[in-house]
């Protein structure tokens, strides 16, 4: 799964709805918000699936409401987001089988065998994938299948997608998403003997046995709500309106309770049955693998505080049994800690889900439909499609183009062609070499790369997120315009230089120009954009290594925001300014070609582009996002120096071809084809806010060959 700065993972169920934003910090992760909200009804509560008048069930409404304020106090939109399957009850199934050493191109065929063999449902009917274990001293190949039927799946994305406002990057089962917390969280990888987590859900306990980079796991119909069930049908008067809800009111005050003996007594047998079923998975585990032995169990899940419930399972199953109280890598300070600590035996599903969305997941498994994906990630983004495709003719390159073409039933042909048009003019005034010498055959280099620009955009508005606080990064007018201490940071503009030396080494100087609030100026910048751009300077999944990052804290300038929120420009420092571009202007050019670009914005809006290989069939491709194009306004352009009667290509508004002195450019209105709406660039009236220029250079990896004069060029 392609990598993301931050992402939500948000666990469906039946109690409450539980979420953590995680933010990616080098090889970390820190809890960048986090929402835990309990349904007004648990939604396994007999007689919630009567359908109402609206056409949904009772349960439906209910998780509809929860959805709702999840919605309205949490920024979702523009976010990568996981979530679990957990819709009817239907939660999906996991199958697991050993394979014979064979070779690794052989192992999909193979895996598609078993997966008819040990999913009960026609293979047409479900969506699967798979992950392979394999240890260093066996040459077996152990294989994870999991599954979920198509129609519930269908009903369940449609359902959480209309009621959030999303569309999720993935949906996965939620002892994957267990396990992936726990690797990460308590290093399981590089752990000798075995581990059990037991989750203790609402209507299903998940069991899942994580050895090193193995892991085995079953689900079982059992959980809180067979505790409250029974709690219920033993001691609730009949005279009570709700048997149901004063049991469930009873499980949860159960420590403070004078009639612990009574509850206890009635819990009983639901004890006991998860005793016998935890027992007969290990004792099947352990037959499966052996000379295993398991020693310690982690217990999640709000029936996990049931008091007394670890000692006796620990008993009965003779294992070490603790309780989930706290995570090892993440956690909350300030005045939320003791609220997070409170729910941490709840987050672990979360905790996972979120790791998935940064590409952190040890195991990677995506069930949603491909036909879904393709749809709402190509169809429903057309105009960020024609966007990007602009914006890689503004830096100089046609990056994009196969995937345009790959997908053209998906868009007008009107935009289509537009695009493919602005794509052609790149490569005609590129090719003109007796026009542009060196120039044209290094800039087409450029034209060809199709890494390039993307993963430029994408490090400059993930830098310039870095530079603002939570509250700042949405469209809540009220926090935007609040005045007091903020973390405020918008990308205004964003432009570079390629340059190609004689040796045949290629650099882009790149500047950023941002406006900014914070307590600080003078460091700023250089703690929150550059820090992130030197601590993701080299990355092997970079085209390029980033170098020479600067802040240029000197330079910085300051604007008044007035009473309608207007900008006014200080005199004397502008002028000051004007005097420095000035001399930046009659610089010296650097030795080698070079040509420019660059890409104006403001705004949040984005689109992403890369590929994954899904594993439900060999060479089944599904492209999906994979980089963040940000900014807005303009939409950007490109020129190249020409001779003085060749005309002027356009640096802004799209892109246009140097016109001759005959006639006018040409020009394609990009913002017509695919506008980009601009975030709000508002600021509490009285702020001052402060302009800078960020100026660094990305190396490219690799190098081309020696540029050729002007004349040689062909």
């Amino acid at each position: 799964m392609a990598a993301s700065n931050t992402a939500w993972g948000i666990e469906i169920g039946q109690f409450a709805i539980k979420a953590i934003q995680l933010e990616r910090v080098g090889t970390e992760v820190r809890v960048r918000d986090y929402f835990y909200r309990k349904h007004r009804h648990v939604l396994s509560e007999p007689g919630l699936t009567e359908i109402t008048a609206s056409g949904m069930s009772k349960a439906a409404l209910y998780l509809e409401q929860t959805l709702g304020q999840f919605a309205a106090e949490k920024q979702l939109a523009g976010q990568q987001i996981i979530i679990n399957f957990n819709w009817n009850q239907n939660r999906g199934f996991a199958r697991f089988a050993k394979l014979p050493p064979m070779p690794p191109k052989e192992v999909p065929n193979i895996v598609k065998f078993e997966a008819g063999q040990q999913i009960p449902f026609p293979l047409e009917d479900v969506e699967w994938d798979y992950h392979a274990f394999e240890a260093e001293d066996s040459p077996e190949v152990e294989v994870g299948i999991f599954a979920i039927q198509q129609e519930p799946l269908k009903e369940f994305l449609t359902f959480i997608t209309e009621k959030l406002g999303i569309e999720p990057l993935a949906v996965t089962l939620s002892p994957i998403a267990l396990y992936n917390a726990m690797a990460y969280d308590r290093d399981i990888a590089g752990s000798i003997d075995p581990t059990v987590l037991l989750d203790i859900g609402t209507t299903s306990t998940d069991l899942v046995v994580a050895h090193g980079t193995k892991c085995w796991m079953r689900s079982f119909p059992l959980g809180g709500h067979d505790f409250t069930e029974a709690i219920a049908s033993k001691l609730a008067r009949a005279d009570f309106p709700n048997p149901y809800e004063w049991g469930e009111e009873q499980k949860r005050e159960f420590a403070t309770s004078k009639h612990q003996k009574a509850i206890m007594q009635a819990m009983k047998p639901v004890i006991d049955d998860l005793i016998g079923d935890v027992q007969k998975s290990l004792q099947h585990y352990e037959t499966q693998n052996r000379g295993t032995k398991i020693k310690n169990v982690i217990l999640l899940g709000s029936t996990a505080k049931i008091p007394g419930l670890r000692v006796i399972l620990g008993t009965h199953v003779n294992l070490d049994v603790k309780r989930l109280d706290q995570f090892s890598k993440i956690g909350v300070e300030g005045a939320d800690a003791s609220e997070f600590a409170t729910n941490v035996v709840n987050y672990g599903v979360a905790y996972g889900l979120a790791l998935q969305g940064l590409g952190m997941a040890a195991i990677d498994v995506n069930l949603m439909p491909i036909s879904n994906v393709r749809q709402r990630l190509w169809g429903r983004k057309t105009r960020w499609f024609a966007a990007a495709a602009a914006v890689a003719c503004a830096a100089g390159g046609a990056m994009f183009v196969q995937h345009l073409r790959a997908n053209s039933a998906l868009m007008s042909q009107a935009t289509l062609q537009e695009a493919e048009s602005a794509i052609s003019m790149t490569k005609v005034n590129l090719e003109a070499g007796a026009a542009v010498g060196a120039l044209s055959k290094n800039m087409l280099e450029l034209v060809e790369d199709r890494e390039i620009w993307p993963f430029i955009v994408h490090d400059a508005v993930s830098a310039v997120a870095a530079g603002n606080s939570p509250e700042m990064v949405g469209d809540d007018l009220a926090k935007l315009t609040v005045a007091g201490n903020r973390k405020q940071t918008i990308l205004r503009d964003l432009s570079g230089t390629y340059t190609v030396t004689p040796s045949g080494d290629r650099t882009i100087a790149l500047t950023l120009d941002v406006e900014f609030m914070g307590q600080d100026e003078a460091s700023h910048l250089g703690e929150t954009v550059c820090e992130w751009l030197r601590a993701n300077a080299t990355r092997n999944d970079a085209p390029y290594e980033i170098i020479e990052i600067e802040p240029n804290s000197n330079s910085i300038t300051s604007m008044t925001v007035g009473p309608d929120g207007s900008l006014v420009v200080n005199a004397e420092q502008a002028a000051s300014a004007a005097s420095a571009a000035g001399a930046a202007a009659a610089a010296p050019e650097s030795e080698g070609v070079t040509g420019a670009f660059t890409a104006e914005g403001g705004g949040d809006g984005g689109s992403n582009f890369g590929g994954v290989t899904g594993k439900r069939q060999t060479g089944t491709t599904v492209n999906r996002p994979g980089g963040l194009i940000g900014g807005a306004g303009s939409g950007g352009g490109f020129q190249t120096e020409r001779p003085a009667n060749s005309g002027a290509g356009s640096a802004s508004g799209g892109f246009a071809r140097g016109a001759s002195t005959e006639g006018a450019a040409e020009k394609i209105n990009l913002d017509g084809i695919a506008p980009i709406p601009s975030r709000p660039g508002t600021y509490p009236p009285g702020g001052t806010v402060f302009v800078g220029k960020i100026t660094f250079k990305v190396k490219l990896k690799g190098s081309v060959a020696a540029a050729a004069p002007a004349a040689e060029v062909q």
